[in-house]
């Protein structure tokens, strides 16, 4: 697999320095042709019908250069799936076309036709994903269960939130524009060199209509718009369901049940302000923290590591706590989102009962001796008395006490005196 990181082209090439190998695609889109890059194993060029515009081909180079600011957690998952630009293929000044990896051979089949023969290697597209069994099995494509389904879903889930941190607006999210691997469900999203960062001009898919960027406005479009997409994709490859949305969302809470995740989804598919629709990254978090308490549908548990009766909803048994036990499920839509600390293992929440709340400390802790539980009183409580007074002060009040009752003693035999002295002068 050739990757971003490994590239050995210059950001900015010459057409003689992407020869034309073997021909991929004719005619498609803003594509005038696609082909192996002779002489590089696993790099196409695709060539532009007609040279990019100033604005076009500025964000182009953006776009070329942005995973040097990458983190290493990004550019991983720029590397396992997206195909990103590497270099633009440049006439004079003009952008003329523009160098990517190819998607590994393991996003390829050999479709069986009609007639029983197969065809040569094409890609996997989603549009396979969202195919009935039957269908499937007809062509020779393992039919994806719903384990498969949710690891794709997961994978492109994460590369959206990748583009909204970037502020990249990719615009067309449909089923042919990423690939899938069946078995496995891991995902690659292509035709991401004309992404624009901010707004992108209108363009959309049939069958892909947003209510709220309506094509009579043709109105530029933005992250807000890629919200929608992104989550009327994720009900519908999950589902099946191809046509209304919200159908296809009622059939997902009927397969999953209510959840986290199936509630952000509803919300991104029916506020009334775009600026409402929760993000990707919004998607991917209550995406995992559904996955973490495991799914409503017997596949998903047998993937996840979930006892096959649980329930999101009741509070018995376990549930996980930390990073999910089944990496091929939900790491690829996490990986961008921070783990929550250092919580791992099990809670057993059976006959849980909850703690007594505990008086939160403001200050230093107090000796020992003081939070040391007192001696039941045995008889009548003593005055209190002020353990904080010293015994000199003490002291001083029984003196002054004894020295008031000398003097009134005193006071009280002169008066006796007086009273006598008179009596006896009477005799």
């Amino acid at each position: 697999m050739r990757t971003w990181s490994d590239s050995p082209f210059c950001p900015a090439v010459g057409p003689e320095e992407v020869p034309e190998g073997r021909v991929l695609d004719r005619e498609n889109g803003e594509s005038r042709i696609v082909y192996e890059i002779a002489g590089s194993k696993g790099w196409i060029a695709k060539m532009y019908k007609k040279p990019l515009s100033d604005t076009a081909a500025a964000d182009l180079r953006k776009l070329v250069y942005l995973p040097t600011l990458m983190s290493q957690r990004d550019q991983t998952l720029v590397d396992a799936s997206i195909a990103w630009p590497v270099a633009r293929i440049l006439d004079g000044p003009q952008v003329v076309g523009v160098v990517m990896a190819k998607a590994p051979d393991s996003f390829f089949v050999r479709l069986r036709k009609l007639s029983g023969t197969a065809t040569d290697a094409t890609p996997l597209l989603l549009d396979w994903l969202v195919m009935s069994g039957d269908a499937c099995a007809k062509r020779g494509i393992q039919p994806a269960d719903l384990s498969v389904r949710l690891r794709a879903m997961a994978e492109l889930l994460a590369v959206g939130a990748l583009f909204a941190r970037y502020d990249i607006v990719y615009a067309d999210w449909s089923y042919n524009n990423a690939f899938w691997e069946q078995g496995t469900g891991a995902a690659f999203v292509i035709d991401m060199d004309t992404c624009a960062f901010g707004t992108r001009k209108w363009i959309q898919s049939v069958g892909w209509e947003d209510p709220l960027f309506p094509e009579k406005k043709k109105q530029p479009l933005t992250i807000h718009s890629d919200r929608y997409k992104l989550a009327m994709l994720t009900v519908r490859c999950l589902t099946g369901v191809r046509q209304d949305p919200m159908e296809a969302y009622r059939a997902l809470v009927d397969l999953i049940g209510s959840n986290p995740f199936t509630d952000t989804l509803e919300q991104a598919l029916t506020a009334s302000r775009a600026t409402d629709r929760p993000g990707p990254t919004e998607l991917v978090v209550a995406f995992r923290h559904t996955a973490d308490q495991g799914f409503a549908a017997a596949p998903v548990h047998a993937a996840a590591n979930v006892p096959v009766n649980a329930t999101p909803g009741n509070v018995t048994g376990q549930i996980r706590v930390g990073a999910p036990s089944s990496p091929s499920l939900v790491d690829p839509a996490v990986r961008s989102v921070p783990n929550p600390g250092n919580v791992t293992g099990n809670v057993d929440l059976r006959n849980r009962v909850p703690k007594p709340a505990t008086p939160q400390r403001t200050s230093a802790p107090e000796p020992a001796s003081v939070s040391a539980p007192l001696p039941t009183p045995t008889s009548a409580p003593e005055p209190p008395v002020a353990t904080t007074a010293s015994p000199q002060p003490v002291q001083r009040q029984e003196s002054s006490n004894h020295a008031l009752v000398v003097v009134t003693g005193a006071v009280l035999l002169l008066i006796a005196l007086f009273l006598a002295h008179f009596a006896l002068g009477w005799v």
